[in-house]
């Protein structure tokens, strides 16, 4: 009995949260895409609609690759604080081999030089 090939699925799982742990609607949340075998960022490995997605009422987003890859996170959203535009957050993740991983980041106010993308 023959097997069929099964391609390797590489998921991040991303979630968003204020201060007081609520989860953050419509934040926006953009990836960059790291080679770990060269350091180099890999270009165009997904269209620029894909690098970038919005949380849901529940603050989450989701991607999916074809391949091991080292990716940096940010996430803007508008700030309720009148002295800055945005809360921001940043964080890196190692993607493995049909192993998914799942990053809460949790908004600060401050100096966002990335947002607004």
């Amino acid at each position: 009995m023959a097997q069929c090939y099964k391609a390797p699925v590489f998921e991040l799982n991303i979630t968003i949260q204020d201060q007081g742990f609520n989860p953050v609607a419509n934040s926006s949340v953009r990836i960059t895409i790291t080679d770990p075998e060269t350091g180099d960022i890999i270009p165009n490995d997904l269209d620029e609609e894909n690098l970038i997605k919005i949380t849901g009422a529940d603050g989450a987003c989701s991607f999916s690759f074809e391949k091991k890859a080292f990716v940096t996170i940010q996430a803007c959203s508008p700030s309720s604080n009148t002295n800055n535009l945005f809360s921001c957050q940043e964080a890196y993740a190692y993607l493995e081999e049909n192993e998914p991983v799942s990053k809460t980041l949790m908004m600060v106010d401050g100096d966002c030089d990335y947002c607004p993308f």
